[in-house]
C-alpha cells in the first residue's frame, strides 16, 4: 500500500482553512486545561478517554461502539460529511488515537495536524480561550473496518509461535519489563511473549511532529520490524500504540499494520494469556 502523506495537514493548509464552513478541528487531550490554556479558534474539546474510549466487560479504554461514537460526534458538531482534523497542545498520542477511531469506523475525511496547538501558536497561527458554539448533528458511520483492528487472538497467535505476524509493544521500557504496569493500575505487570519494543514516543518530536519516513524506518528497523508482515501495536490501552499504527500504516504505507485495541488492559485481566518479565 503507497503511504498517505496527506494524512497529515500543514500548519500552512490549517491557517489557509479554519474558516471552511465544512472543517470540525477536534482538541483531544486528558485535562480539559490544555484547551482552555489557547486552541484554534472554532475548536471543540474532547476528551481522549470520556469520548474516544469505552469501559466493556470490565476492560478499560476500547473503542467505543458505533452508537456510542455516532452520538459522541453528533454533540462535537460533526457528521459524516465532515473534514475532521484531531489537533493536541503539546506532544500526544490522543489525536492518533481520535483518528484510529474515526478511521476504524471508515469516517471519509479525517485527519492529524502536523504539530502541537503550541507550536502553531509559536508559527503564528490564532489561538483563542473562547469556547464555540457548537450546533449539533446526526451522524451515521459505517461498519467498522477489521482490517486495522486486531484481537487477544490475533496477538495470541504470535505470542505462541502459531503465525509469522509481529507484536510491537509501544510503552516504556519499565513497562516493557515489567517493572511497572503503567500509568493505570493493572492485576499483571510484564510483555505479551515475543513482543518487541519501540516506544511511541521516539517516533515524534517535540513538537508532535512525527519524524521523516526514513528516520521512521530506521527506528522500526532497529526494533526489528520491516513492514513485511503483519505487525500488532498494544500499549496500555491502545491509544499510545494508534500513535505507532498510524506512523506504520499511513506514513510507511505498512497496510498489514492493526491496532491492539485491548492492549494491556485487556491482555493483563486475561489469567490465560502468557506474560513474559525481564
Amino acid at each position: 500500500m503507497p503511504a498517505n502523506p496527506d494524512a497529515v495537514v500543514s500548519l500552512d493548509w490549517l491557517r489557509d482553512h479554519l474558516e471552511d464552513p465544512d472543517l470540525s478541528v477536534i482538541h483531544i487531550g486528558g485535562d480539559r486545561a490544555e484547551y482552555e490554556a489557547g486552541h484554534l479558534p472554532g475548536s471543540v474539546w474532547a476528551h481522549g478517554y470520556d469520548d474516544f474510549t469505552a469501559e466493556r466487560g470490565g476492560v478499560r479504554a476500547l473503542v467505543p461502539l458505533r452508537d456510542e461514537l455516532e452520538a459522541t460526534l453528533g454533540r462535537l458538531g460533526v457528521d459524516e460529511t465532515r473534514r475532521v482534523v484531531f489537533v493536541a497542545r503539546k506532544r500526544s498520542m490522543w489525536p492518533s488515537r481520535g483518528y484510529w477511531v474515526l478511521r476504524y469506523y471508515r469516517f471519509p475525511r479525517v485527519y492529524l495536524a502536523e504539530a502541537s496547538v503550541a507550536a502553531m501558536q509559536r508559527a503564528g497561527l490564532p489561538v483563542t480561550s473562547d469556547a464555540p458554539t457548537v450546533n449539533p448533528r446526526s451522524c451515521r458511520l459505517a461498519e467498522p473496518d477489521s482490517s486495522v483492528f486486531a484481537s487477544a487472538d490475533d496477538v495470541l497467535a504470535v505470542a505462541e509461535g502459531n503465525d509469522d505476524g509481529q507484536v510491537l509493544d509501544c510503552r516504556t521500557d519499565e513497562e516493557y519489563r515489567g517493572e511497572t504496569p503503567g500509568a493505570h493500575p493493572a492485576p499483571r505487570a510484564g510483555r505479551v511473549p515475543r513482543a518487541y519494543h519501540l516506544n511511541w514516543d521516539r517516533l515524534v518530536d517535540a513538537d508532535g511532529r512525527f519524524l521523516s519516513p526514513d528516520q521512521l524506518r530506521s527506528l522500526y528497523a532497529a526494533a526489528g520490524i520491516d513492514g513485511s508482515r503483519p505487525v500488532f501495536p498494544y500499549c496500555g490501552g491502545g491509544i499510545r500504540s494508534a500513535a505507532s499504527w498510524f506512523a506504520m500504516y499511513e506514513l510507511l504505507g505498512w497496510d498489514q499494520a492493526r491496532n491492539y485495541d485491548g492492549s494491556w488492559a485487556e491482555w493483563a485481566r486475561r489469567e490465560d494469556l502468557p506474560v513474559e518479565t525481564g
